[in-house]
């Protein structure tokens, strides 16, 4: 690179500039022809110029930056476009050149990508809550246009969350959960799994550092001690390979922290987690796939359960594989992935493969194919007239869901979130045969509306022409293009249309509990109305009928007037009562009796969710409470919310602590809650063994730092093993 190549002032970085681009070339150099090698490195000089008078709050010149996120891309071995995007990502953001000079000199596919990505910054709302949402909306909507905006835009952040640096760990935290519940669901669904554990393991880093550091040291103790095993497994595979004349490539690998840490909350220990550690085996033919599975069955024994043949069903973002799980050596348990060295570019590099092959071999096409199919789901969404809020659940929802496989009667393969209903299927086989939609048929017998669906049934729908969707339809539905597509046909109903169907829904419930409407005094009416801040009976039916109100909800206000119980089959109702508080420190449950969960008990400042219960009005969870997961199902009952600046005082949280059995344990922690001034109840304890104590009791905390604080405290008492939430 000539001295004249950069600007003056970047002369002092110019060591430091090159040695970045030498290397974001030579990685590029393996996989693009030279004359576009060359594109790449003119674009560096390029964006050098552009940006010659910004430099990071690090002080380095902010070229380097974008040079850091086309390095990102090369690891994916993206095509020149896209790279030369990201280098030039912000030039038309943060400087004086624009589109037409940019097509000028790179091309329209170019100007095209940095105008994508400025226009998702570019946008000014009236509330966080509403910049998120619609931000959220205008980057899925930039990623139907052309997946290239948002591969650069998912680049550009994990670079930002490597170079958080000395923010404070409130922004922190702040950009690693809008990271881990936008950013890396998207790169997943795109099949972009390199985008997706960096940006994952950054998140759990941040969002909670210390459970990082613990697990991730406890996962590098555990790999030592097991590494000879892991060898002697893989060598064990390889030969057997070997005298199969199998051409192969195989390694080792461990599970990414935040995928292991999720498990372990379900699983609860590391022991029951099997698939921490795995052996990678990349094959030639599909063929070879199957015989080595047979090979590797024949060398360890399976677990039960452990073999999913992503193969002949693949993952809704086109991820192909054999999985299996098997005791090896020592009994040490390990996952097999076995795959085509086809399947291993899509497994690794998702979408961003397609401009990589240009639909080179077969796999490639299907998996586009498959990413295609899925984009024009997400503009169904977008053209349903929801609102950006709404939009932004339900694809949160269709992002990442736990999937099953169901049958059409002519064999077709429609993939569905875990829970689906005969109604999630219809909408998902055509808008019109869901709106149509009369009875449900599996396996050649009718079921209900409500009955979900398990892998591997054969659906059949039977639709009719003067069937109409209700709001009723709400309660079995989980899928988000379902959802949507009611919510879209219930939103263009007239205004007599919604108040007749309004009225329709809730006469039919009511009856079904021996109640009429004329039961209720004018009063009762009044006070509900007040309650959900409508005007008149008829803008309640009205509002019954376009689905804006769960239908149970409003059943359950009218029956507490009449002293009568709904019934609930979900088990959440039976819990103890938890603690009423000021509805005015929750947004979204104003004007209405709020408790917090026993279950969980969650502290402002987490996130929240509330359950709509008969008893206790609206019950708020923490997110990933157990009760959530297990019930969420219900969708019609759980309302996203939001903690209130004015959530001020003290909170109840239950803590277990697991001590050494001996004389004077309990005395030592109730004297240490004692001497810290801390109110505390319901004080237990029960022996685990001989040699373990478990303690529990629940301690009021002002927020999550004042918990850390007495949780810090109490792990250095002697006899004190282990201190946890609940």
């Amino acid at each position: 690179m000539e001295q004249n190549q950069l600007p003056a002032n970047l002369l002092p970085w110019r060591a430091e500039f090159e040695i970045k681009v030498d290397r974001l070339l030579r990685i590029i150099g393996r996989y693009l022809p030279e004359d576009e090698v060359k594109e790449v490195e003119r674009a560096c000089i390029f964006g050098a110029f552009a940006h010659q008078e910004q430099f990071r709050s690090s002080g380095e010149p902010y070229i380097f930056h974008p040079i850091a996120v086309a390095l990102i891309l090369s690891e994916v071995q993206i095509d020149k476009a896209s790279l030369v995007g990201a280098v030039l990502h912000d030039v038309i953001e943060d400087t004086e050149i624009g589109y037409d000079e940019i097509a000028l000199e790179f091309g329209e596919d170019v100007a095209k990508i940095v105008d994508g990505v400025t226009k998702l910054t570019q946008m000014k709302f009236r509330s966080k809550e509403e910049a998120k949402a619609e931000n959220f909306r205008k980057m899925i909507l930039a990623m139907t246009k052309d997946l290239r905006i948002i591969m650069v835009k998912l680049a550009d952040r994990l670079h930002n969350m490597r170079t958080l640096g000395s923010l404070q760990p409130y922004k922190k935290r702040r950009i690693a959960n809008e990271t881990l519940e936008i950013y890396a669901p998207i790169a997943a669904r795109l099949g972009m799994y390199v985008l997706q554990v960096y940006l994952e393991n950054l998140c759990f880093e941040n969002i909670y550092p210390m459970r990082y550091r613990v697990l991730a040291k406890a996962i590098e103790h555990k790999y030592q001690n097991e590494s000879e095993n892991l060898t002697r497994i893989k060598d064990t595979i390889y030969d057997r390979l070997v005298r199969s004349n199998i051409l192969s490539r195989i390694s080792t690998r461990k599970k990414h922290l935040w995928s292991i840490y999720n498990k372990l909350k379900v699983k609860g220990k590391i022991e029951l987690v099997y698939d921490i550690f795995a052996i990678r085996v990349i094959v030639s033919t599909v063929d070879e796939c199957y015989r080595v599975l047979g090979m590797v069955h024949q060398l360890y024994k399976p677990i039960i359960g452990g073999f999913k043949d992503y193969i002949a069903i693949p993952k809704g973002n086109g991820y192909q594989s054999l999985h299996t799980i098997v005791f090896g050596r020592n009994g040490l348990p390990v996952e097999v992935q076995i795959r085509t060295r086809d399947m291993h570019v899509i497994a690794e590099a998702g979408a961003a493969a397609h401009w990589r092959y240009k639909d080179a071999y077969e796999g490639q096409g299907h998996n586009q194919s498959r990413t295609n199919q899925w984009l024009d789901s997400v503009n169904e969404l977008q053209d349903s007239g929801i609102s950006s809020q709404e939009f932004m659940e339900a694809m949160k929802a269709n992002l990442f869901p736990k999937e099953i496989y169901l049958f059409t009667p002519k064999g077709k393969i429609i993939e569905l979130p875990k829970g689906s209903t005969g109604i999630d299927f219809a909408y998902a086989v055509h808008t019109e045969v869901g709106n149509r939609c009369k009875a449900v048929i599996v396996d050649g017998q009718e079921v209900p509306f409500s009955q979900s669906l398990h892998n591997g049934q054969a659906v059949e729908i039977v639709t009719e022409q003067g069937v109409r969707p209700t709001a009723k339809w709400l309660d079995y539905v989980v899928s988000a293009r379902a959802r949507t597509s009611i919510l879209s046909y219930l939103s263009r109903l007239t205004d007599e249309e919604a108040y007749h169907a309004g009225e329709s829904l809730l006469f039919a419930e009511l009856e079904g509990k021996g109640v009429q409407l004329g039961d209720f005094t004018e009063q009762d009416k009044n006070l509900l109305l007040e309650e959900v801040e409508l005007g008149t009976k008829e803008e309640l039916l009205i509002a019954i009928g376009r689905g804006k109100y769960p239908i149970h909800y409003i059943l359950n206000r009218f029956l507490v007037k009449q002293g009568l119980e709904v019934e609930m089959h979900d088990g959440i109702e039976d819990e103890d009562d938890g603690l009423e508080v000021s509805n005015d420190i929750i947004i979204g449950a104003e004007k209405m009796k709020t408790t917090l969960g026993r279950c969980c008990y969650p502290l402002p400042g987490e996130s929240i969710i509330g359950y709509l219960s008969q008893r206790h009005g609206m019950v708020i969870h923490q997110v990933d409470c157990a009760n959530v997961e297990n019930y969420k199902k219900q969708t019609d009952r759980w309302i996203p919310l939001a903690w209130s600046k004015k959530a001020q005082g003290d909170f109840p949280v239950q803590l277990t602590l697991i001590a050494k059995n001996r004389r004077g344990a309990i005395a030592s922690v109730s004297a240490k809650v004692t001497e810290m001034n801390l109110d505390f109840g319901e004080f237990t304890s029960e022996p685990m063994s001989d040699d373990l104590v478990k303690i529990r009791f629940v301690v009021d905390v002002s927020d999550r730092k004042h918990l850390a604080d007495i949780m810090r405290e109490l792990r250095l008492l002697p006899l004190v093993e282990r201190v946890s939430r609940r």
